[in-house]
């Protein structure tokens, strides 16, 4: 059980970090739709490299 319970604790981290970087290379990057650019989050500037 604790076995388990440490296996998905350990996933939930890796996904949590997946999320996370991905956050930061759509904050660093241009929208590849040539027409359209999504409203970016506000929360998000905070993890640009250049402000």
């Amino acid at each position: 059980m604790k076995l388990k319970r440490a296996l998905k604790r350990m996933i939930l981290r890796c996904v949590n970090v997946l999320a996370m970087l991905m956050v930061v290379q759509t904050a660093n990057s241009t929208c590849v739709w040539v027409v359209h650019q999504p409203e970016f989050p506000t929360e998000a500037n905070k993890l640009k490299k250049i402000s």
